[in-house]
């Protein structure tokens, strides 16, 4: 403000000097023009002389055209142009003004042209030689504007102290009723920024101004309150997760978000594995989890149940790189997980080709089994990678593990429920599932059985001469046999007692006798142990044929137990295949 008023004083002043020289030349021009008109033009010297004194110039000069020196002369006071502003604003026609500017004094120069023209009162071409426009003279002067400047200086420096008084008031205005407001909202910007890099424990400053100290009251309140709610969120949710390696942010809503994120997907997978109906589901499950959220691309999964002395690879992507089916899993026997890039080929089961490495996790699911999960990386980056997911797969594989239980625990009740727990053979029951599945399904496909019906012969005698317990050996024995004889696809089942049921897929009538006549013959071989020495037995076979003596496999069943009847009406230790006629057979219907 100051600069621009100091400036536009100064162009007014300027201003107001040229147009005081204007007006002053002007005068001298009209006087000079009356002087001629009467008659005395040698006293016009008086006259500028008057116009310095009245309008406070200090020079004031005249000077000709070469044209009026030509007409009338120089005059008597010499007025020729003295310096080159006259003798250029004589040749251009245009006024000419010089400023100069000392610290104590400031002077204005102005040069004026006088133009001829027949147009004035009276026409400058009734007393000289020239043409329309043509500059006659020029009229000089020399102002004193140091008061002017002066006055310009005043006015700045009362505008100077009017506007310091204004900025005063402001500042005592800002400072008593803006500041306050001011310094609380950096204050919540401060807070914002804390709680934006996780610290919320930074709170709002307020002042003595009553508003902003009720107001920062309020929002300490709540900021307190959301403090102690994440960090109190942060530790409860945290208990969720199984994997306590996991590594928290310091913003705890960071780690409520991550938390929650980690918790909602191990729900619905929680939830999804809980409505499956078999073990395997389970695993096919955790597989599809491996490969397409944590992007495994080359893992397997395998299975050992040391009760029962098995392993099983459950699943595996791409291909199983070790023999670890046929030898003892290193990861499963130090129950710790074998990283190759800590120490190379520390398993020796390893078939992993140059360049790639592997990483075995053992996890236990209960006292009885354990899941061995085997992930193969390409380089040092997916390691890495592999290593940083661990916690988040132990979580998953963790939350399977009662579903897991669960459904091991109604496989093995499905086994003992279907299952000769004597001879390890199938049960009735089992018998009874097959006929209601298996048995229309092998209708549909045209597929045959063999039905033997197998009894040892004078097994009463066993129990009463030597008593139940070389009875169930004998049981054993004869169940052993059964299964060395007959094929995988085959099927041997425990009717009842000492009867037993075998089925044999797709078999011809001669191939049926055939397997029949091998285990009564290996049978008979077999040494029965009793009391410190052994004793042998023979057996008895009756066989039908499924679906060629009957559609219906119960049928089936009693035709071979007929045939059964038969051998050992017939002096036992034989094989007797299914006739019609013996249907036929009126006594032997009745005793049957």
């Amino acid at each position: 403000m100051i600069v621009s008023t100091v400036v536009n004083f100064r162009n007014y002043g300027i201003k107001t000097a040229e147009d005081k020289a204007s007006i002053t030349a002007e005068i001298v021009k009209i006087g000079l023009t009356a002087h001629m008109v009467n008659g005395i033009t040698d006293q016009r010297d008086y006259f500028l002389k008057q116009i310095g004194d009245v309008e406070k110039i200090s020079q004031l000069w005249i000077a000709r055209s070469p044209s009026v020196v030509k007409q009338y002369g120089e005059g008597h006071n010499n007025e020729v142009p003295r310096d080159d502003i006259d003798k250029e604003v004589l040749e251009t026609g245009n006024t000419k003004s010089i400023t100069t500017e000392t610290l104590s004094k400031s002077t204005m120069r102005v040069t004026i042209p006088f133009a001829a023209s027949e147009f004035q009162t009276p026409s400058c071409m009734g007393c000289h030689e020239a043409k329309e426009g043509e500059v006659l003279g020029v009229v000089s002067m020399v102002m004193d504007i140091t008061e002017l400047r002066m006055g310009s200086i005043r006015t700045v420096l009362y505008n100077m102290g009017l506007t310091l008084i204004a900025v005063l008031f402001v500042f005592i205005v800002i400072n008593r009723f803006i500041k306050p407001f001011v310094s609380i909202f950096y204050s919540i910007r401060d807070v914002m920024n804390g709680a934006k890099h996780g610290d919320y424990s930074i709170r709002v400053k307020g002042s003595k101004n009553e508003e902003n100290s009720s107001l920062a009251s309020l929002l300490n309140s709540l900021l307190e309150k959301l403090q102690h709610t994440f960090e109190e969120l942060d530790k409860k949710v945290y208990v969720f997760i199984k994997n306590k390696n996991y590594v928290k942010e310091a913003d705890p809503l960071k780690n409520i978000n991550c938390t929650i994120d980690r918790l909602s997907d191990i729900y619905k997978f929680k939830q999804t594995i809980e409505n499956d109906k078999e073990l395997e589901d389970i695993y096919n499950r955790i597989a599809y989890v491996l490969k397409n959220h944590f992007n495994l691309n080359d893992f397997t999964i395998v299975e050992i149940d040391t009760m029962n002395k098995l392993k099983k690879i459950v699943h595996s992507e791409k291909e199983c790189h070790c023999d670890v089916i046929e030898n003892e899993c290193r990861a499963d026997r130090i129950n710790a997980s074998v990283d190759s890039t800590v120490f190379a080929n520390s398993c020796e089961l390893s078939k992993l080709e140059e360049g790639k490495e592997y990483i075995c996790t053992p996890y236990t699911i209960s006292n009885e089994l354990q899941l061995v999960l085997t992930i193969v990386t390409s380089d040092e980056k997916q390691t890495e990678y592999v290593r940083s997911i661990m916690s988040d797969i132990e979580d998953y594989i963790t939350t399977a593990r009662p579903a897991i239980v669960g459904k091991k625990l109604m496989q093995t009740l499905n086994k003992i429920a279907r299952v000769d727990q004597l001879t390890n053979m199938y049960n009735r029951k089992f018998l009874d599932e097959f006929a209601d599945i298996s048995v229309p399904q092998a209708l549909r496909a045209n597929t045959s059985y063999g039905v033997l019906m197998i009894d040892i012969d004078y097994f009463k005698m066993i129990n009463d001469d030597y008593g139940h317990d070389v009875g169930d050996e004998a049981i054993r024995i004869v169940s052993g046999v059964i299964r060395k004889q007959i094929r995988k696809s085959d099927l041997a089942i425990r009717y009842g007692g000492e009867e037993f049921i075998a089925l044999l897929y797709n078999c011809n009538e001669e191939n049926i006798i055939k397997i029949a006549e091998s285990i009564r013959v290996e049978f008979s071989k077999q040494k029965i142990p009793a009391a410190g020495k052994t004793f042998s037995k023979t057996l008895s076979v009756g066989c039908s044929r499924f679906p060629q003596d009957s559609d219906s496999i119960w049928k089936c069943i009693k035709f071979a137990d007929i045939s059964l009847y038969q051998a050992k009406e017939g002096g036992r230790n034989q094989v007797v295949a299914f006739k019609q006629e013996m249907l036929d057979n009126k006594e032997m219907g009745e005793s049957y």
